[in-house]
């Protein structure tokens, strides 16, 4: 999957009142696998992995355990 394709998955998916839409929206920098958010969202950072059919995200804040969800195609 492309970041383009990620981010349109993203974008268009329509779950959790828009936050996928407001991360498709960020500065997004390679990593392993996937991609990091440059972003912030009160104190959350996010995380971008390709999976088989679609993008698993991992939401994060200090201190906590982080939030995991799959956005497929």
């Amino acid at each position: 999957m492309t970041e383009a394709e990620a981010r349109a998955l993203l974008r268009d998916c329509g779950g959790f009142g828009g936050l996928e839409a407001w991360v498709a929206g960020q500065r997004w920098k390679a990593a392993p696998g996937g991609w990091t958010v440059g972003g912030e969202l009160q104190g959350w950072t996010f995380k971008l992995e390709i999976v088989p059919g679609g993008v698993r995200v991992s939401a994060s804040a200090a201190g906590g355990d982080p939030a995991v969800w799959v956005v497929r195609r």
